[in-house]
């Protein structure tokens, strides 16, 4: 006789979770993903003003924290309705279980991938052109560029040999520190220098120094905000696609019959 799929799942006495439907879910998911980031990075494109690069920097800045959370939420969602459609049955419990598996999925597969990048990146910053990365962080810090020049300039104009990296590092790090009595025995000992001209040197040095501390507290500063906001984007982002994904679930096994309705499976014995 036949019955229907529906029929087999009202007499299995313990529902199993379906790990195809889960990947399954887990790819349509990445895919719709992928869509909606694309889309995102388009938009942001056109929305991008270059003569007021300063406000279009703040719009986007803002406008990507909400695509993200509304992509994660909506691709899970997705992905969610998908896996309960994959898995077949009419439960509502193994829907959302299986939606928040597909859930736990992303988040474990989109953090390996983060880890693995930020570890790529940081190997690439330190090795082998770590003295040129560090360089070119130095420049973007103006003031830090105008002292290691100077500094550079004087500790080779005052030795025969090329000055040493490690106390020229040594002595910007003395000066930016403001501790102009190690800056001057550093600059005696490896110049020679007289104490007065020792002295003046360094007092006008501690300017561009001051100038230098500043503008790493406020690097500093920008760094951790930006952390920070990160931080709540891929928290929000998590709990959103959260909740997505076990409802996106729960509602594809309430709409299971829409998918199956017309599908009949003749002595078909239920597998979990």
């Amino acid at each position: 006789m036949a019955t229907t799929y529906s029929s087999a799942i009202a007499i299995d006495p313990l529902a199993q979770m379906r790990w195809s439907a889960v990947f399954a879910g887990w790819f349509v998911a990445t895919g719709i993903a992928i869509l909606l980031y694309g889309a995102g990075i388009a938009l942001g494109f056109t929305a991008f003003n270059p003569h007021n690069a300063e406000a279009a920097a703040k719009g986007l800045g803002i406008g990507t924290i909400i695509w993200m959370i509304l992509t994660w939420a909506a691709s899970l969602f997705v992905g969610g309705l998908f896996a309960s459609w994959f898995d077949g049955r009419a439960d509502d419990t193994m829907g959302s279980l299986h939606g928040i598996t597909v859930w736990g999925v992303a988040m474990t597969a989109s953090t390996l991938w983060l880890a693995l990048t930020l570890g790529q990146l940081s190997h690439e910053h330190k090795a082998p052109h770590g003295d040129r990365a560090g360089a070119t962080a130095m420049v973007d810090n103006e003031p830090m560029a105008v002292l290691r020049t100077d500094v550079h300039r004087t500790l080779g104009s005052q030795r025969e040999n090329r000055p040493d990296s490690q106390t020229e590092k040594a002595l910007i790090a003395a000066l930016v520190a403001g501790h102009t009595d190690t800056a001057r025995a550093i600059l005696i000992a490896q110049t020679e220098m007289p104490t007065d001209a020792a002295t003046m040197r360094v007092n006008t040095w501690l300017p561009v120094a001051n100038a230098t501390r500043d503008q790493l507290k406020s690097d500093a500063d920008r760094l951790k905000h930006y952390a920070a906001v990160g931080m709540l984007t891929l928290l929000l982002s998590g709990l959103a696609g959260l909740i997505a994904a076990a409802f996106g679930g729960w509602m594809g096994s309430r709409h299971i019959h829409r998918i199956y309705h017309l599908r009949r499976y003749e002595g078909r014995p239920f597998r979990g």
